[in-house]
């Protein structure tokens, strides 16, 4: 490309608003605030890292300035990594496809869009292209020499970017015309990488908050205009807050009080202590501070909540305790069964309804085949209630004849894909998860053997995050080492049996539910 003032791309070659102004006029985009503002801070900082919640257009901001970056700047080279690379494909990459797509007539836009791995490509300069990289192998990002070079890492915050990867990154970093930009959410603790990253000198960090959103601002009344598809607002940030928290949203006003900058780091901190990870790395962009609540499908609290709600109902029906008259009569939904496999194991039956959960059978090695079969048959007494079944080892086995036989047993396994694949990773969790929003309105027997259990459970059961391509979804702790735990030190039996009840309360409705996250973007 000529930069002769006859080439029209020749007024975007220089100057703080040139991406800016490139996106805009060019790209047919108009930006948020913060959109614009990392744009123009590229144009500032030779190291910069860009640290926010979610929803504030982050993603497509470095979609924008990887084509701004490309085409304004004749004999360069932009690669791109990330500690999801199926994330950046959909949320950086396709972005990109459709911008070059939608670009203006009067622009001419050469290149060629290919996409394994996905690279742009330019026939007559083959040092002039865009190229995702995979983070499996840090040494991929070493050695990329033009006379322009920028480099992005997203996603940095993950566990699979590691301080190997910004070494490899930096070797491409010559001079004062490259680039070196670092996205992600802020990292859980101070451990991380990202976190060593943001404390070195040589990089410029700048933070928003999901309150910086433009749709945001817009319902608190600090912008004008219309609201942008795809970034969060201010409903959904009081909802999460409630929802992650536990109590009402205090205020926009309130929480922008809470936030202040690190004298000696330089790095924006929140002052309110106790609350939940999600609400201070999510919305509020920042490192949850020491004593923060981690992710987890549920709370000690709620098991409590839980024995409350047993009292009440109690109160309410004159009956509480199984051995009595009118608790023979209930009618359960769902069945959740979990067979002993061998040694201390325990061969536990679960009957849950909206409103109650009871643990019917607790028996410690129970014995052979035939021995399980029958506790189950002494407590399912319909083909229609849904048994939900541990099929593995021991249980497959006997789900196989009772299903034969005409129970409706549904097969569970730990492991296979959760119904709801955009939120959870895997079955297990999400009966975890399920048990969880079941606890709110639910009962639990107070200072039974299963309310133990749950609150032990609950206290080291936590929520980590996996990238798919589909998004970020959750994995809970697993239960091997959640038998280390010195809480627990056995298999949690009565969580299994009670956690496959919940899922079955929901496995005719589970899959029309599937597509609502967890914690929302």
């Amino acid at each position: 490309m000529s930069t002769t003032d006859s080439h029209p791309l020749a007024p975007y070659v220089s100057g703080e608003q040139r991406y800016v102004r490139f996106t805009e006029d060019v790209l047919g985009v108009q930006l948020a605030e913060v959109q614009a503002k990392i744009l123009r801070a590229v144009t500032r900082h030779k190291h910069l890292i860009i640290v926010s919640g979610n929803g504030v257009g982050k993603s497509f901001a470095i979609a924008c300035l990887n084509l701004a970056f490309l085409y304004t700047n004749p004999n360069s080279t932009v690669v791109m990594t990330s500690g999801s690379y199926s994330q950046m494909e959909e949320a950086t990459f396709k972005p990109m496809q459709s911008l070059l797509r939608g670009a203006k007539e009067e622009f001419p836009l050469e290149g060629e869009v290919k996409k394994s791995p996905p690279r742009i490509e330019f026939e007559h300069d083959p040092e002039h292209y865009f190229r995702c990289i995979s983070g499996r192998y840090p040494e991929n990002l070493e050695g990329r020499h033009n006379k322009r070079v920028q480099v992005v890492v997203d996603e940095a915050d993950k566990p699979d970017i590691t301080a190997e990867h910004f070494d490899s990154a930096q070797s491409s970093i010559t001079d004062e015309k490259d680039r070196m930009v670092v996205i992600g959410n802020p990292p859980r603790d101070e451990g991380n990488s990202l976190f060593d990253l943001m404390e070195d000198p040589r990089y410029e960090v700048i933070q928003f908050s999901s309150l910086d959103s433009h749709n945001a601002q817009v319902d608190a009344g600090l912008a004008e205009g219309d609201k942008i598809p795809g970034l969060v607002d201010l409903k959904q940030i009081r909802e999460d807050y409630r929802s992650w928290n536990r109590e009402n949203f205090p205020g926009f006003e309130n929480v922008l009080d809470t936030l202040e900058t690190d004298e000696d780091t330089g790095i924006l901190t929140c002052t309110e202590k106790g609350l939940d990870e999600r609400w201070y790395r999510r919305r509020l962009g920042v490192i949850p501070p020491t004593g923060a609540k981690s992710v987890r499908p549920f709370y000690a609290e709620d098991v409590t909540t839980a024995e409350n709600n047993w009292e009440e109902l109690v109160d309410s029906s004159g009956f509480g305790n199984r051995d009595s008259t009118d608790s023979a009569d209930i009618e359960y939904n769902a069945y959740g069964v979990d067979v002993a496999r061998g040694g201390g194991d325990r061969t536990v039956i679960a009957g849950i309804t909206p409103e109650r959960v009871d643990v019917l059978e607790s028996v410690e090695s129970p014995g052979d085949h035939s021995v399980n079969k029958r506790l189950i048959e002494r407590h399912v007494d319909d083909e229609r209630t849904p048994v939900i079944m541990d099929a593995i080892g021991e249980g497959s086995g006997i789900a196989d004849e009772l299903k034969r036989e005409g129970y409706n047993v549904t097969r569970f396994k730990a492991s296979e894909n959760a119904r709801q694949r955009t939120k959870y990773s895997d079955c297990r969790t999400e009966a975890l998860c399920e048990l969880g929003s079941w606890l709110e309105n639910g009962a639990v027997e107070p200072r039974s053997d299963v309310a133990s259990e749950l609150r032990e459970a609950a206290r080291h059961i936590e929520l980590e995050e996996k990238s798919l391509k589909s998004g970020t979804t959750w994995k809970a702790t697993s239960k091997s080492d959640l038998k280390k735990s010195d809480a627990l030190g056995r298999s949690p039996d009565l969580l299994d049996a009670v956690s496959l009840a919940a899922w079955g309360l929901n496995v005719q409705q589970v899959s029309s539910n599937a597509g609502y996250s967890f914690y929302s973007y």
